[in-house]
């Protein structure tokens, strides 16, 4: 009976041990369990709270006040302004062509006085330059005298032939002093004196500067003996040489400024009088003339000056030209859609101006835009978009929320025009690297294109990042095939140009995600 008791005592306190082990065990998982689960559930709550906003399929961002404080944001207003924009360049100042005179005696003689007898002489219209004796010149004059005396006598002959012979002689011989540069001054002279001159004075044809002198004094001339060149500096043309990228701009009359060296902090001001109709093949520059009034004769043929030409763009919607991130395919700004919300967009641009750019479509006034580190914004914009592009995917958990994502699905399949064409990579998922991109073109009627010449562009909407450029062989049964380099990770936008024998050339784009 003893000994049974003892077994049952036994029993008991095997079972109370039992009991409290097994308890200790159960707390013991419960809490590893627990202390397991609360990180990873803290991690999914603090990833899907740090990706709480971001639109991944748009690229959208947000930007808390702190951080924009911190990396500089300022953003700026889509609005209608003024635009100007100023074209600088350099130019040469030379002489102004049509204010140029050439002094000849046209008839055989000695130079027996010279009045201007160096060069560079500064002469005014009218102002003897020397003076020459020419037998022919001493005979001219003695028939003009003889017809005027003929005509004084003759003219109130009743003979209507007489009279008329005698005015006619004396017009011929007036003619004959007119066109031997011999002014009507000097002819009046020869009436009252009557007497030929032994020598006639040649004066200066219009006010400048000799240029040019080959006149000695004692000297023979013949007719055809260039003795000055008299030129008029009060205006003067610069040359300027325009990059025909910028000649659009290039209007006549058009406001222009030169500045010289040797004038500090003065400015001239002109306009443009010509705009040259051929293009040089070397420079790529057309020359376009500006011209300046010169009355102090500051500015002497030969110098060179920096020339402004003003170009007025009237009034358009424009942004500040650092908003704009060109990819070199695209122009993408980023909008303000407020609570620090930015959302990426495609914009047109036309013409550049003085920090500012023409925009054509893609914005309407009044919307706001990051005017400054665009470039960070551009950078965390990409990192959600690969971020999006890899939700859903084996091993990748991001919460409840961003599982319920569905992936965008990227398009292999378009229609341009009467073609399809069908885009596809080897390998299947693109790597950073180089990729083989096949393209198949099929007609309206399904059938192959073989006959296409197929150009390939790569490129990611990236400031810096320079386009990749192949042309693709025909493979088979319109199918062309071109190697592309993808340098990194990330979404890449694929060009496709197809040009057809005697047929406009089509162009259509395909995206493509590169991943490691």
């Amino acid at each position: 009976m003893r000994t049974v008791k003892i077994l049952g005592l036994l029993v008991i306190i095997v079972a109370v041990f039992a009991v409290g082990y097994w308890n200790g065990q159960s707390t013991n998982t419960a809490g590893h369990s627990a202390a397991t689960s609360s990180p990873q559930a803290g991690n999914i709550k603090s990833e899907s709270s740090a990706m709480e906003g971001h639109d991944m399929s748009s690229g959208s961002v947000n930007v808390s006040p702190e951080k924009q404080q911190l990396v500089g944001i300022r953003t700026a207003v889509a609005a209608v302004r003024p635009l100007v924009k100023t074209i600088r360049t350099v130019g040469i100042v030379t002489n102004d062509e049509t204010r140029v005179a050439q002094v000849f005696s046209k008839v055989d003689g000695w130079i027996e006085k010279l009045f201007v007898n160096y060069t560079g002489k500064l002469v005014q219209k009218g102002q003897p330059l020397f003076t020459l004796y020419s037998p022919d010149l001493v005979a001219t004059q003695e028939e003009y005298l003889l017809a005027l005396r003929a005509k004084q006598t003759l003219g109130s002959s009743s003979i209507k032939e007489i009279s008329a012979g005698s005015d006619s002689l004396f017009e011929s011989a007036h003619r004959r002093l007119s066109l031997w540069d011999i002014s009507e001054e000097q002819i009046n002279d020869l009436n009252k004196s009557g007497k030929p001159n032994r020598t006639l004075t040649f004066y200066s044809p219009i006010s400048g500067f000799v240029l040019k002198k080959d006149a000695a004094q004692g000297m023979k001339v013949m007719p055809d003996k260039e003795l000055y060149t008299i030129t008029d500096l009060s205006t003067v043309w610069v040359n300027a040489d325009i990059y025909e990228n910028e000649l659009a701009n290039i209007r006549l009359g058009q406001r222009a400024t030169i500045a010289l060296s040797y004038f500090p902090g003065q400015k001239f001001s002109g306009k443009v009088t010509w705009i040259a109709p051929v293009l040089e093949e070397k420079t790529r520059t057309t020359k376009v003339r500006l011209e300046f009034a010169n009355r102090d004769f500051k500015l002497k043929p030969e110098m060179y000056a920096n020339v402004e030409i003003e170009v007025d763009g009237g009034k358009k919607l424009a942004i500040p030209d650092e908003a704009v991130l060109d990819s070199g395919i695209r122009k993408i700004v980023f909008i303000d859609k407020g609570d620090g919300r930015f959302a990426p967009a495609e914009v047109k641009v036309g013409s550049k101006f003085d920090g500012y750019y023409e925009i054509l479509s893609g914005l309407s006034p009044g919307e706001r835009i990051i005017a400054s580190a665009s470039f960070l914004l551009d950078s965390e914009s990409r990192l959600t978009e690969a971020m999006g592009a890899m939700a859903g995917m084996a091993g990748m958990d991001m919460g409840e929320t961003q599982k319920k994502a569905p992936a965008a699905a990227a398009v292999t399949e378009k229609k341009s025009g009467d073609l399809t064409l069908s885009l596809e990579t080897q390998p299947a998922k693109p790597k950073p690297g180089e990729n083989i991109i096949r393209l198949k073109i099929r007609d309206a009627k399904g059938a192959a294109v073989p006959d296409a010449t197929v150009n390939i562009t790569s490129a990611m909407t990236m400031p810096g990042m320079a386009v990749g450029k192949a042309t693709a062989k025909h493979i088979k049964d319109g199918v062309y095939e071109a190697t592309v380099s993808l340098a990194m990770a990330g979404t890449w936008e694929i060009g496709v140009t197809v040009q057809r024998p005697g047929q406009k050339p089509l162009q259509e784009k395909f995206t493509v995600t590169a991943a490691n």
